[in-house]
């Protein structure tokens, strides 16, 4: 038996393998040609960092009298914004709502409301904005201190937006497209076809999410819980080829 035989069949087989890639290279290329046109996503993405931060907190007092209800409320009022002053809060960075009154009445034996008013209660929502973004993540995470001096209150969790938002969403486009263009190059080079002019550009949603996140959702995300994110674009590209 010749001792060269399994050597050649090898060799024979490499051959046909690499003939057979070959016309599967030419096949995609000649599909993509009688279709006329190529469609490849383009990606891009940025590191942000919010500049505005917006802190919200509610005073609640209750009361049998509506009047002792509104001096509390009044007297928390006033160490609330003794505590703010402490972070150096600016008055023209605190927004204050009107006061809410409700009348909330007994309970029947029975489970039933009755018409007897039990208490008061008096509320007062304050909304804190500010540039100082550190500052305000401070003072959210050292809110509950406002508890032990005997204040009821309801603290909402900071949310941190990035102004610039719109401007680079913009820029965003353009660059996902610049990327997009640079991959159908790529294609058309290794797929020996001639890149044409975009016949279609689609953009998707925006996934804007905190730093190392791998989240998408089919809708978008607008992460407002974190100071450093990271904002996503992608765009769907069609190029006629020839």
């Amino acid at each position: 038996m010749n001792k060269h035989l399994p050597l050649i069949v090898v060799t024979l087989l490499l051959c046909t393998t690499l003939v057979w890639i070959a016309r599967m290279g030419s096949s995609t290329a000649l599909a993509i040609k009688n279709k006329g046109h190529v469609s490849v996503k383009g990606f891009a993405s940025e590191k942000i960092t919010s500049d505005l931060a917006i802190f919200e907190i509610t005073l609640q007092t209750r009361d049998m009298d509506l009047a002792a209800a509104y001096a509390k409320l009044s007297q928390d009022n006033e160490m609330l914004t003794k505590f703010l002053g402490g972070y150096k809060i600016k008055p023209q960075e605190i927004g204050a709502s009107p006061v809410q009154v409700e009348e909330r009445y007994r309970i029947s034996e029975t489970g039933h409301s009755t018409n007897d008013i039990a208490f008061y209660q008096v509320s007062q929502s304050y909304r804190v904005e500010s540039g100082d973004v550190a500052k305000i993540a401070r003072l959210a995470s050292e809110s509950g201190d406002l508890v032990g001096q005997g204040i009821t209150a309801m603290v909402r969790q900071p949310q941190y937006l990035f102004t610039g938002l719109e401007g680079l969403k913009i820029e965003m486009i353009g660059r996902a497209t610049a990327n997009a263009r640079e991959r159908a190059h790529i294609l058309a080079k290794n797929g020996k076809f001639r890149l044409g002019s975009i016949a279609d550009v689609r953009v998707g949603v925006f996934q804007i999410t905190p730093l190392h996140s791998t989240e998408v959702a089919d809708y978008g995300i607008n992460d407002t819980s974190s100071i450093n994110k990271e904002i996503k674009s992608v765009v769907d590209v069609r190029y006629f080829v020839r």
